[in-house]
């Protein structure tokens, strides 16, 4: 009877450390995930603290590129900083602005992109949608009403102004899926970029390239659209670009049946071979930004 009773309370004391044990590792596991659930309230609101500073940020402030912004917050008991740095191109035409917030050990970095034509240059593209630096050719196939000038000078930034931050490389399965997602590109590959014929690509962005940017027949842009080439711009048939901001160091060329609303800049010639669709959008010269990123 002694050894039953013995073997009973035996039994009862491991029941009890198991459930004790149990409760321990039940308090472990919903203190790991309170902690792991406070982590990612404090890390969207870093998000939100980056994206407040972003929309806040004065442009005036943003041309000496140092660090031009800090603040400190509080995520209940836990300080934050804020700060914001500018990285701007020589000639002031590509500017990044980066946030960063901090809280402890979690940081998170919100950044944007900015293009812009020299002011001088968007004057001249304001009144007129096609300049080049040499001639323009094939002018008879343009609309009769269609401004156009050759043999004044054209800038626009190099295209390593956007090697900083942009993204490097574009493939054409990426634009199939996903579009630009206003976005900006630096392909430093000499051999350039070539879109595949009949290609719709949806969504705004920046392409800046070393090499040729050449656009097969038939593709279709629905969106803003900014091309820089440090070659040339080759345009298909019967290609349609209704927002086109197109910059090229020696030359444009576009092809029949297109049809192609912006502004055309180049260095070179600028070359219609035959009737074209064209319309002057002088807003596409005011500027151009990316989203925002985190990183």
């Amino acid at each position: 009877m002694q050894r039953k009773r013995g073997s009973v309370s035996l039994s009862l004391l491991i029941t009890g450390m198991l459930l004790l044990l149990a409760a321990q590792l039940f308090y472990l596991y919903a203190g790991r995930e309170y902690e792991k659930h406070q982590q990612q309230i404090r890390a969207e609101q870093l998000r939100l603290l980056c994206f407040s500073a972003m929309e806040n940020l004065a442009e005036e402030s943003c041309r000496d590129g140092n660090k031009v912004f800090t603040a400190s917050f509080y995520l209940g008991d836990a300080a934050a900083a804020v700060s914001s740095k500018v990285k701007i191109s020589e000639d002031q035409c590509v500017r990044y602005t980066e946030i960063t917030a901090e809280c402890g050990e979690l940081r998170q970095r919100l950044r944007q992109a900015y293009f812009s034509l020299p002011e001088s240059v968007q004057q001249q593209a304001r009144a007129c949608g096609i300049i080049s630096g040499a001639s323009v050719i094939g002018a008879e196939f343009l609309p009769p009403e269609t401004l156009y000038a050759g043999g004044r000078e054209v800038m626009f930034p190099a295209a390593e102004a956007f090697a900083y931050q942009a993204i490097g490389e574009l493939p054409m399965e990426t634009l199939r899926l996903d579009g630009l997602s206003r976005r900006f590109y630096y392909l430093d590959d000499y051999r350039g970029l070539s879109f595949t014929g009949g290609m719709k690509v949806a969504g705004s962005g920046l392409i800046a390239a070393q090499g040729t940017i050449s656009v097969a027949d038939g593709c279709e842009f629905t969106d803003q659209i900014v091309l820089l080439s440090e070659k040339q711009i080759i345009i298909g048939d019967n290609v349609r670009m209704p927002q086109a901001l197109l910059l090229s160091r020696k030359g444009i060329r576009v092809g029949r049946g297109c049809s192609i609303g912006g502004v055309l800049l180049s260095g070179g010639n600028i070359e219609f071979t035959d009737t074209v669709s064209f319309s002057h959008h002088e807003g596409l010269v005011a500027g151009f930004s990316s989203f925002y990123y985190i990183l």
